[in-house]
């Protein structure tokens, strides 16, 4: 089995979070503020509350010794069904979707060299990059 190394882990963090959080994201988030001080102001609330969840994280991470991240801490925490809703949530949103974004704005910042790719495009580097991907 292939691991990655922490350095590894941490840009895809980082880049997933800056490249479509930020760069993708924020002119909706500022199209109607009209001050710099409410969008940091909730960026600060915002990372606050990511830092409380991380440190919420490792301390569950430390109780359950098992892996399984989500699914464990909300099965064994609360009850089973939370953690097999959690995974199923996590699969369709918190993976799948932040991809498929990615995806389509890569295809709209290639429109900035006239190349107006579309949706075609977004699809075929989902599937490229999943192809790459597979165990052998």
């Amino acid at each position: 089995m292939k691991k990655i190394s922490w350095l590894t882990a941490a840009a895809l963090v980082v880049s997933n979070m800056i490249g479509t959080g930020v760069f993708t994201s924020l002119g909706y988030q500022v199209v109607s503020l009209h001050n710099t001080i409410s969008i940091l102001l909730l960026w600060t609330v915002g990372g606050l509350l990511a830092l409380i969840g991380t440190f919420c994280y490792a301390e569950l991470g430390n109780h359950y010794k098992k892996s399984g991240g989500d699914y464990i801490f909300l099965s064994k925490a609360f009850h089973p069904i939370l953690g097999y809703l959690s995974s199923w949530v996590s699969l369709i949103v918190g993976f799948s979707a932040p991809v498929s974004l990615a995806a389509l704005a890569m295809s709209k910042y290639l429109q900035i060299f006239g190349w107006d790719l579309g949706k075609g495009f977004a699809i075929g580097i989902i599937v490229l990059i999943a192809l790459s991907n597979e165990n052998d």
